[in-house]
Formats: C-alpha cells, structure tokens, sequence
C-alpha cells in the first residue's frame, strides 16, 4: 500500500491494492489493505460447459484514519475480458468524470485496460474503518468461498471438472443463445476437436537444413543427432536494429560464444516491433523464426500489412513473463496464425521435460483451421475465428462463433489442414431452444472474439474496438466501465445509463425527451418572434 498525501483537502489518498502478484508501484513503500473476504461465483451454460463467467466480490478493510481511494491491478489469463453491469464508456471521458466526482466527495468506480492484459479498478471513498468491495471479469476456472479474517493465498490452480454423458471422443459441443437486443437473432457457439496425430521423435520434418533467426538452447543438439545442419542468427532490436550475429552450431563452443553475447546485452524501454518487417531483407534464407518477446511495442507503425514478408516463415514466439506480468497476446496470436508458428509460453520454457515436446512441435506441420463453409442458411453471419488459425499444441477443443436466426436450424461444414490433408466436418446447429436459461455468456464469447483479432492493432481499429466495447460492455484498450450512482451525474457528464438499470434509464431518457421538447419550443417561439 501506498499512501499518499500533500496536505491538500482536494486531494484524496491514494491506495494500491495489490492483486495477481503486481506490485509496479513506484510512488512510495507498499503495504496492501487487509482483505477480509473473497466471494467467487460462477457461471455456466449447462449445454456449453466450456465458457463461464466469474463475479468475484472481494473485500478490503481500511484500518487507517482517513478517507482513502483504492486502486486494484490484476492480470487476466488470455481467453478472460472484463464484462459487467457498469457503464462502457470512452476511457479518457470515463478518468475525467471519475475525478470529477471524486473532487466532490461523491461515489464513483472506474474499470480500466492499463497494458496488455492488466487491468486497473479504482473506488472512492474508501471510509476510515470501513470495506468496500468491487469486481467481475469473465472466463474464468475456479469458484469457490472464503469468509476469513485473514484470507491465505491458495497453492496451485482451483477447479471444477464437467462431464458430459454421451459424448464420443471427436464429437462437436453446441449451443445456441438469443441475442437480447434483437430476439430474431441468436448467438451460437461450437466446440470440436479435430483427430489429430501422434508424433514421436522420429517423425520429424525432413529438411535437413536449417537457418534458424532468434534464441536457442543447448537442448539444440537433437537437431544435430537427426544430422541436421543449423545456423543460428540472433538479432537484438529495441527501437532500432543492431547488427546480426551468427552461430555455428557444429562449433563444440558455440554454447559459451552464445551465453557470453546475451550476457553481455544492455536492456532499455523502448520497443519497435515494426522493423521486424524488413528483417527477412536483413537476414536471408530464414526458415524459422525464434522471437523472444511479450510483443508490447513503445514506438512504431500500427499496420498489419508491413508484417506480410516477415510472415512468410513460422514465427514461434517465446515469452518468459511470469503469468501476472503483462503481455500482447493479441499481437501473439496474429503473427503466429498468420505465419504458421505457435507461442511458447514461460511454464513451457522453464519446465525440462518440455524440450523434446517443444522441438518436435516445432519440426512437423501444424495443424490449421481454414475456415467454415455455410450449407444452407444465408442468414449466418459474423463468424469468427474470420480467418485461418493454428491449432494451439494440446488445445482441448476448437471454439467458433457467429450469428443466426434464432428460429431456424443451419448446416456447416469446417475445414482443418492436418498433416497437409483436409479434414472436413459437417454438423447441423439447431434453433434456440428457450426452456434454457440465457446468461449472455454467448454474447460476450462473441464479443470477446471479434476484440482478439482487433485488438493486435488497436489504433487501425480504434473505431470499431470503441463500438463493440460500448454494445457488449466490455472494458477494452479504448473504453473503461464507469459505475455512477444519481440521475444527476448521468445528466451533468450527459452520459446515457445502461437500459439494465431500468429505472435510471428511463428517468435520463425521461429528462432527455423533456429537455429536447424544451429547446424545439424555445426555437419555436424565437422564430415566431421573429416573424412577427
């Protein structure tokens, strides 16, 4: 916790509450409020038990004498986004209003995107002596209770297993929500997994040359026990390149020569992951592309095209961010899908009995999902993944999304690349059945996908990441969740309630209607004025 304080009445104290392990606070000494209760509740779609929504409440304790604001950072896991009943708006209009009010002493909360997949929440006031308690994000794995005084961290990862009676091995996972705004439409959601092979050490790809461009380990020699020539190339970049350096790996002392250069690397903050554009002009005959890096870029270019020749090879992405640190995946996602790569993650990398796994992923072909053929409904529209994507290594299912009549059936087909054979599956998705509860979670599914493959390039996209987050309230890199309480804040900041808050919506659009009526009659009476 960080407190601070200029002896200004104005200005409120500031407190870090700490979540997920980030603790980046650089303002003064931390020590975090107490928390006095955890409260964790989940959501599932019973026909589509691979998605949920998790409310976790959590309860901090202010045990100082003076009226604080809290600030909460967490990190979510890659397929999670911040959903809720709060209002979506614009983030710079959503921090300026939420100074405002809390310049006034008034209740306001804030959610916002700070980097990445970090995420900030800020409440005001926080009353000496008393809790408040905020937070709701989506996609989670675990649900659980705990009503402590001193609420101790859980070792390990909490779950919760489903079974599904009656379903065969490759068989899809269906279902089908109405869409809330428009009841002619509904959202559907399918998972399949494709029957993909089993490899072993020998079936490996059989190039026997490779020009590798990144980072290796000594684990390498496999590829030399297979009789396969490598070159290593490394090329450090931060916002502009240095010159490449080559490895032979035959060298017996290829390994110190390598350890020495990245020991002797100095690391500063800026970033320009566009150049990389060019480095297939810089380096030639790369088949592989090893990049180390959490793909957060400082400076640069946000344009998909310049990366076209660079994704031409397999760009496999290494990251050794802890889980809480922040990291692009968005960004991730594009440059390996586009080039046929894979990510690797830090749990991958530091676990030993991953390296024959990680290069025999490597070596052989990956599996790709190409896209889905619509057999006889016209009316399916909007579905995503919109294009061709790899098959993460032991992924459990494929998920698609998209948009239907909620009132008739449709026949698809999707299609895989495996082994460089097509593998095709035809399926029928049914109509809404309506004896289902509808928890919204297919909507925000469906949000959650069209921001996965906007968001790698947010400022090409700023308009349409602006109009899904305000129509699906989601927290995104371009509007944060505002929670107020009055009609009279909505009014002063002329920012709409959300219609889930019924009776605040109707009484803003009440005093909107009225006020509109207002000023026609005041022009009304100005141009009689006038003419007379």
């Amino acid at each position: 916790m960080a407190l601070r304080s200029n002896g200004d009445d104005t200005t409120q104290t500031v407190v870090p509450i700490y979540f997920g392990c980030n603790t980046k606070f650089g303002d003064a000494a931390s020590t975090p409020l107490k928390m006095i209760k955890l409260h964790v509740e989940q959501q599932v779609n019973a026909t589509f038990p691979l998605i949920h929504q998790v409310a976790t409440t959590m309860t901090f304790k202010n045990d100082y004498n003076r009226i604080l604001e809290g600030a909460l950072e967490f990190t979510l896991p890659e397929t999670a986004i911040i959903c809720g009943f709060g209002l979506d708006v614009g983030k710079e209009k959503a921090r300026v209003t939420f100074e405002q009010e809390v310049r006034k002493g008034v209740d306001p909360g804030l959610v916002e995107m700070v980097e990445g997949n970090i995420f900030r929440t800020r409440v005001y006031p926080i009353q000496a002596g008393r809790t408040r308690i905020p937070f709701v994000y989506s996609n989670g794995k675990y649900c659980s209770k705990l009503h402590q005084v001193n609420v101790e961290p859980l070792e390990g990862e909490q779950s919760i297993s489903y079974i599904l009676k009656n379903l065969a091995p490759g068989q899809p996972v269906y279902s089908v929500e109405i869409d809330h705004d428009d009841h002619n439409q509904a959202y559907f959601a399918l998972s399949y997994r494709p029957p993909l092979p089993q490899f072993n050490e020998n079936a490996l790809d059989s190039q026997k040359t490779m020009f590798v461009c990144i980072l290796w380990d000594a684990s390498l020699n496999t590829w030399q026990s297979n009789g396969i020539n490598v070159n290593l190339t490394v090329v450090v970049f931060r916002n502009v390149f240095e010159e490449p350096k080559t490895f032979q790996l035959d060298e017996q002392d290829y390994w110190s020569k390598l350890d020495q250069f990245l020991t002797n690397l100095s690391y500063d903050g800026a970033i320009n992951l566009c150049q990389l554009a060019t480095i297939s002009t810089r380096v030639l005959n790369v088949t592989h592309y090893f990049l180390f890096s959490d793909c957060l870029w400082t400076v640069g270019n946000d344009d998909p095209t310049l990366f076209d020749r660079w994704t031409t090879k397999p760009i496999w992405i290494l990251n050794a961010n802890f889980a809480h640190e922040s990291t692009n995946f968005s960004l991730i996602n594009h440059l390996t899908n586009l080039s046929g790569g894979g990510y690797i993650a830090r749990e991958k990398i530091v676990n030993q009995n991953n390296v024959n796994d990680i290069i025999q992923w490597v070596d052989r072909p990956q599996p790709r999902y190409i896209n889905t053929d619509i057999l006889n409904n016209t009316s399916v529209h909007g579905i995503y993944p919109s294009h061709s994507v790899m098959l993460a290594t032991n992924t459990e299912q494929f998920i698609l999304v998209g948009k239907m009549l909620s009132s008739v059936p449709v026949n698809i087909a999707i299609n895989f690349m495996i082994l460089n054979q097509m593998h095709r599956k035809e399926l029928t998705i049914d109509k809404e059945d309506r004896t289902f509860k509808n928890y919204g979670l297919f909507r925000r599914l469906y949000a959650q996908q069209m921001l996965a493959e906007l968001t790698a390039f947010p400022e090409k996209n700023k308009k349409r990441i602006i109009d899904i987050g305000m129509k699906y309230l989601i927290v995104s890199d371009f509007t944060s969740i505002l929670v107020l309480e009055t009609l009279q804040q909505h009014i002063q900041y002329n920012i709409c309630p959300h219609q889930s808050r019924a009776a605040l919506y109707n009484d803003y659009m009440k005093y909107q209607t009225e006020k509109k009526q207002q000023e026609l009659t005041k022009s009304q009476e100005k141009i009689v004025a006038v003419l007379k």
